[in-house]
């Protein structure tokens, strides 16, 4: 199972909507089985998956109170573990809660078949945001070509080669996706993608996506993009960028591995 967290420390980057369309495409892969796990107390994840967050049956919480818990279906080929309010006093606890979520997935992938799991993280640093770092083999960071980006990306690193040092040394940076590209102050926004690829080269994914209304209103409806607008623009990015990250996802893999790592 490869475990992806989606992070920014900074909100208003787009990390659910990337978190929430990147499982579906995924799980719409033939042979191909998905867990989401939404690792945010606001809950926007889950509500995503499910109309009425109150109701979730599977809640990640429960991981880390290390109670038995099993991921809801969605459909036959996704999962959810869900959450909702009651996960932030989890920030609060010792520090050694940040170690639950890994152990609770290393138990259940040795009884599941789960080909991805992706974590969508809250945005701000704290016990939670270290949790997701520590239980997974990669980070996707989704940033928004705007003032102060770059800024937050740096502290972003920082706290990822903090977290590699103590302790997840597997830890990888999958990459950087360009989200809610608007296209109204296009000088600035261009601006700023040029820089974030001369700053980080290839860690910054070809394909970025354009930010329209549609994208906004398909979670409302339990919707991915490809479902409530198959044919549009956003589906086309969202499935591009969906190849390009496992396309990634494999190099890394096999460098892994001819470097002397097992492969997962």
């Amino acid at each position: 199972m490869i475990k992806i967290s989606v992070a920014n420390q900074k909100g208003g980057v787009g990390k659910t909507t990337i978190a929430f369309n990147l499982a579906q495409i995924l799980a719409g892969k033939r042979s191909t089985k998905v867990l989401a796990i939404d690792n945010d107390p606001q809950g926007n994840l889950t509500s995503s998956f499910i109309e009425n967050s109150t109701e979730l049956a599977a809640n990640i919480l429960h991981a880390y109170d290390g109670k038995p818990v099993g991921p809801e279906p969605v459909t036959k080929s996704l999962s959810l573990l869900g959450s909702n309010i009651k996960l932030a006093p989890v920030a609060e606890r010792d520090f050694q809660i940040i170690f639950k979520l890994k152990e609770f997935l290393e138990s259940l992938k040795r009884g599941s078949a789960f080909d991805y799991c992706i974590i969508d993280c809250l945005p701000s640093f704290g016990h939670l945001h270290l949790a997701a770092l520590n239980a997974a083999d990669y980070v996707l960071i989704p940033v928004k070509p705007a003032p102060y980006a770059l800024a937050g990306l740096k502290d972003l690193f920082e706290t990822i080669e903090k977290a590699k040092k103590y302790f997840n040394p597997d830890l990888k940076i999958l990459g950087i996706v360009i989200n809610q590209f608007d296209g109204r102050n296009l000088v600035l926004e261009k601006e700023m993608e040029e820089a974030l690829r001369e700053t980080y080269g290839t860690l910054v994914f070809k394909n970025k996506i354009n930010k329209r209304v549609k994208i906004e209103e398909s979670p409302a409806f339990q919707k991915p993009i490809t479902d409530y607008d198959p044919k549009g623009r956003s589906s086309k990015e969202f499935k591009a960028l969906a190849e390009e990250i496992l396309i990634r996802i494999k190099s890394l893999e096999y460098r892994g591995e001819k470097n002397g790592g097992k492969k997962r």
